[in-house]
């Protein structure tokens, strides 16, 4: 009996895809586990020695009898059997085991009962959904994925029909299931949530192995979410390999991921609870639903309407949105009609006569109003009253009973409550323990919050899985200190919900502190892994120190993968807790610093940051820092709002703070704050057009520069530096220099492997480019620039790439395309709230109108860059503006030519006031042109050389091309 799939009990062993399932349930084991199991499994009723399972389970490696000790105390846990009691494996002592059970190529009658008294409650009055979802699955396999919701109110028979379902396809369509479940978390919970769960879940099957490949390839800022599937070193090399993942990136890794693994393995995607959901699960489902490539995969999510409507859910418009645009589809399931029901109890009491089936039927249908869960408690509660009871084999309804009875429940809740009633009180207190800890559970878990031992807690929830009572088993769970135990999950949600209801509030205090204790012990340092967990814990016990902790941990958890809306909540609930909670002392003042930066960039994020709440964040974290006296280890917060002052262009305060930074690293003699603070003062320094300042500060900041030191502000300091100093010594008059600097600021990125550095270096290296009036390399890397933008969603680098594209395209001929590509640019980086880059950028939409011929429109864009440079100080480019100006007075109107040669003077002083040679060098050219226009060559010959011949290098740029040429004329 070696080959195919075979049956014992309710149990089905599938050796060729090394899965054991249970009443169409995975049930999880490890590979040795299993082997075991299929070993014994094939000599059914035969002496095993311990010997044999070693040569067949471990050959060639030598163990001892601890492994397999191991082994068969995890198939125990997994099958529900007792060494001293055994219905499936039997130890012989000193000499082995034999399994007992009866195995054969069929399922066994008790199995085909259990399957079909389970089935037999979603099929009634259910065909003609379950019709639909094969035909949906149909579509899936032939490469059209398939988005479905299952939605009714608790009861109605979601997970039963379901679970149907999955069952009818689990052995004739060699599809993959992946099971999530969302939590209620009393606020929000972990971003992908259900996600990660489904993909933990069939990475730790038999065959998961191959599908940690396909994400170590295709998805790995996913991968990284899963510590216990890499060892230490690989997890460190990944997360810093996906380190400053966007939202957009993960969005389309696990997109792209999905669609190359069912091409290999179609794949059933279960979500259930999705009225649960986190946003980051529902934008991955929008995403994911507007794809068009192949994909044989069908998602299952099942979600109760009005927990949509109480609480403003966004599922609800996710869905309107899919099934408007044909992108999704719902099942609705309605309440049973009498006949179904009628048709139920004829399933269940066959031998009942048939008046007694009509009377019965109707009165449970008008109990029950056609809930499912309902009607089939209602029909135990008759059977253990003795209304209902079996005799010779016959059943028999008591009327007079089912009359006189007055206390039957009047919903599935009450109904619940009896149930629970009747259960012995440790039973009730585990069960107790369980809701409090989740709907899907680890006997660990419970036991933390009693005191029973877990073996105590594993034997209670056995006993009542093995009975069918509230629990069923869930695999096995681990925790990072070795802790091994049996998991369980509750079989309706509305279990959990009614037992966590019952528990009185200073019982439910106590469970919710000693269970987060209990867990936070376990996982030690890892103890951020279960941040929102944690957080919920204690924050129920009323111990608020410790879930503002967590609380935090959970947004920083979520920054890190860019889901900025969980962020937000988290850290906007640590801070509601903190100022509701804790008293205001310097320890509270520091910890709200650190939250009330954190905050600001998740709002930043999604808001962009000319949004009030991004200001009145920093705001309020520039106020505590005074508070503080500004502290050295308060500088990474100063650096932040550093960086949203400088990108908003309010340039004043941010120079303001980056003498703090620099006074604060000073005390501190610490050369990586050295290195930031000079950084910030060059970056300031060179969008105010102090040039020679802004070469200062950044050779400084080079100069303290580590390649292996944090970074601090979302790229790499050196490629910022490097960045920048190719812009500033163009300025200066150094364009070759500045042109080393760009390549190695280029380079540097690019070892890094850090794409948001790769992308920081290519928008200021285009720029520098475009200085240097190179219109095809300008092009060329703004291209490559936008290409990397849209695929790791950087909107600020992506805005910087369609300006200098467009300032390129206009260049080179294609003047509408790129006016337009240049206005797209500036409305990108308005959303987001940068204005520091607009006088440039502004001038740039200037010059492309003046090679278009739209000079009304250029000088409207100047008007703009000008009041942006005075509102702000934003002056590197103001003699620019004033030059574009007199060239377009001059092409406007021969009148213009005063006005025009006082823009062009103006120009030629505010380049010689900052020392900027190359503004000075292209003002004086345009200016020697007009006076040579109008008798003044002899002016114009002079000027112009005196700048020229101060330049010692980039005598191939066009710039000093343009005024070589115009000296040769003005000699002849």
């Amino acid at each position: 009996m070696r080959e195919g799939i075979k049956f014992f009990d309710s149990f089905q062993l599938d050796p060729t895809n090394a899965r054991l399932r249970k009443n169409g349930r995975d049930i999880f084991l490890t590979p040795k586990a299993f082997d075991v199991l299929r070993y014994l499994a094939e000599h059914v009723g035969q002496l095993v020695t311990k010997d044999a399972l070693w040569r067949a389970v471990w050959p060639d490696v030598s163990v001892t009898d601890a492994a397999l000790t191991v082994c068969m105390s995890e198939l125990r846990r997994a099958l529900g059997d007792e060494a001293k009691t055994p219905r499936y494996i039997q130890t012989v002592h000193r000499r082995g085991y034999r399994f007992i059970a009866p195995v054969t190529g069929q399922p066994s009658l008790r199995g085909i009962a259990g399957v079909s008294a389970r089935l037999g409650d979603a099929f009634v009055g259910r065909q003609a959904e379950l019709r639909q979802l094969h035909s949906w699955l149909e579509k899936a396999l032939k490469g059209e994925r398939q988005i479905v919701f299952v939605s009714g109110e608790p009861g109605i028979g979601k997970t039963a029909l379901v679970e149907a379902f999955l069952e009818q396809i689990a052995d004739d369509k060699g599809v993959r299931v992946g099971r999530g479940q969302c939590i209620e978390h009393y606020g929000t919970g972990e971003a992908y949530l259900p996600l990660l769960e489904a993909l933990g879940r069939l990475c730790r099957e038999p065959q998961g192995t191959r599908l940690i490949e396909l994400l170590h390839r295709y998805a790995p800022t996913w991968l990284a979410q899963m510590p216990a599937l890499l060892g230490t070193t690989e997890l460190d090399s990944l997360q810093k390999r996906v380190a400053g993942a966007t939202r957009e990136r993960m969005l389309r890794e696990l997109a792209e991921a999905i669609e190359v693994i069912t091409a290999e393995v179609p794949l059933v995607l279960l979500l259930e609870d999705l009225h649960w959901s986190d946003f980051s699960t529902l934008d991955w489902l929008a995403y994911l639903a507007h794809r068009t490539e192949p994909a044989r995969l069908l998602v299952l999510g099942t979600f109760r309407p009005v927990e949509l409507m109480v609480r403003d859910h966004p599922l609800n418009t996710v869905k309107q949105e899919l099934q408007m645009h044909g992108r999704g589809n719902e099942i609705p399931l309605a309440l049973l009609t009498e006949s179904a029901v009628v048709q139920y109890v004829k399933a269940r009491f066959a031998s009942l006569p048939r008046e007694s089936l009509r009377e019965l039927g109707h009165m449970i249908h008008q109990r029950t109003e056609g809930n499912p869960l309902f009607m089939i408690k209602m029909l135990d509660y008759l059977m253990t009253k003795e209304a209902l009871v079996q005799s010779d084999g016959r059943w028999r309804l008591k009327k007079d009973l089912l009359e006189a009875d007055r206390s039957i429940p009047e919903g599935p809740r009450q109904m619940i409550m009896r149930q629970i009633d009747q259960l012995g009180s440790t039973d009730r207190q585990v069960l107790e323990a369980a809701s409090v800890v989740g709907a899907e559970f680890a006997a660990a878990a419970v036991a933390a919050g009693l005191e029973l031992t877990m073996r105590e807690v594993e034997e209670r929830c056995q006993l009542l899985a093995r009975r069918g009572q509230f629990l069923q088993e869930a695999g096995a769970s681990q925790w990072p200190d070795g802790t091994a135990a049996a998991s369980y999950r509750f079989i309706h949600a509305l279990y959990q919900e009614v037992l966590y209801a019952r528990i009185p509030m200073g019982r439910r205090i106590d469970l919710h502190y000693r269970i987060g204790q209990g867990e936070e012990r376990a996982y030690g340092d890892r103890a951020g892994e279960i941040a929102v967990e944690l957080a919920t814990h204690f924050e129920q016990s009323r111990d608020y120190s410790a879930a503002i902790k967590y609380r935090q941990l959970a947004g920083e958890n979520a920054t890190r993968i860019s889901a900025h809306h969980e962020a937000i909540e988290h850290f906007g609930r640590a801070l509601e807790l903190m100022m509701r909670e804790l008293p205001d002392n310097a320890q509270r003042v520091q910890q709200e610093l650190s939250l009330q930066v954190a905050i600001g960039f998740a709002l930043n994020a999604v808001r962009g940051w000319a949004a009030p709440e991004v200001e009145n964040a920093f705001t309020r974290a520039r106020e505590l820092c005074h508070r503080l006296g500004d502290p050295p280890e308060l500088f990474p917060a100063m650096l932040g709002i550093w960086a949203a002052y400088y990108l908003r262009g309010e340039l004043r305060k941010a120079y303001e703070l980056g003498g703090l930074l620099l006074r604060g690293a000073e005390s501190a003699q610490d050369p990586g704050l050295l290195l930031y603070a000079h950084l910030a003062l060059g970056d300031a320094s060179f969008s105010m057009g102090e040039w020679l300042r802004a070469r200062e500060h950044l050779e400084l900041a080079l100069s303290f520069y580590d390649r292996k030191g944090p970074i601090l502000i979302g790229h790499d300091a050196g490629v910022n530096c490097l960045s920048y100093m190719a812009l500033v010594l163009w300025a200066l008059g150094y364009p070759d220099q500045a042109l080393k600097d760009g390549d190695a600021a280029i380079e540097l990125a690019q070892a890094l492997s850090h794409p948001l550095s790769l992308a920081f270096a290519q928008g200021l290296v285009g720029y520098f480019l475009q200085y240097r009036r190179e219109a095809d390399a300008a092009r060329q890397i703004s291209e490559r620039l936008i290409a990397l933008s849209a695929e790791q969603g950087f909107a600020h680098w992506l805005a910087q790439g369609l300006v200098t594209r467009g300032w390129a395209l206009a260049a080179q001929g294609h003047h509408e395309e790129g006016i337009a590509r240049i206005r797209e640019g500036l409305a990108a980086f308005r959303a987001i709230g940068v204005e520091a880059l607009r006088p440039h950028d502004l001038c740039l939409l200037a010059d492309a109108c003046i090679k278009a011929g739209r000079l009304g429109d250029g000088l409207d864009a100047l008007s703009e860059a000008l009041d942006a440079t005075n509102k702000h100080g934003i002056r590197h480019c103001e003699a620019e503006i004033h030059r574009l100006e007199g060239e377009i007075l001059l092409q406007q109107d021969d009148s213009n030519v005063e006005e025009a040669e006082r823009c062009l003077r103006s120009a030629i002083d505010i380049a010689q006031q900052q020392n900027a040679k190359s503004f000075e060098l292209r003002a004086t050219t345009s200016l020697a042109r007009l006076l040579a226009s109008q008798s003044g060559r002899d002016e114009a010959r002079t000027m112009l050389a005196e700048i020229y011949n101060w330049f010692t290098e980039g005598f191939d740029t066009a710039d000093l091309k343009d005024a070589k040429a115009l000296l040769d004329e003005l000699a002849n």
